[in-house]
C-alpha cells in the first residue's frame, strides 16, 4: 500500500524534509529582510530578517517532532 508509514522511502522524505526546514527558514528571512532594507533603508532589517527565519524554522521543526512523538491512540 502506498504512503505507508514502514516505507522507508516514507521516512526518508520526512526527515530529509526537517533537514531542510531550518536553511530555507533561514534563507528567506535573509530574503526578505534584505528587500526589506533596501526598500526602507534601515540596515538591522536583515539581520532581523534572518534570526526570525531561524526562529519560524525551529518552530516548524518542534511541530513536526512533536506531531510524531504524540500517541495516535492506535493499538499496536
Amino acid at each position: 500500500m502506498a504512503g505507508k508509514p514502514d516505507k522507508p522511502l516514507f521516512w526518508l522524505g520526512k526527515y530529509l524534509s526537517l533537514a531542510l526546514t531550518l536553511p530555507a527558514s533561514v534563507a528567506a528571512g535573509y530574503i526578505l529582510g534584505t528587500l526589506a532594507d533596501h526598500w526602507l533603508h534601515v540596515p538591522f532589517l536583515r539581520a532581523l530578517g534572518i534570526l526570525l527565519g531561524m526562529g519560524a524554522g525551529l518552530i516548524q521543526i518542534l511541530r513536526e517532532l512533536s506531531r510524531e512523538t504524540k500517541p495516535t491512540g492506535r493499538k499496536p
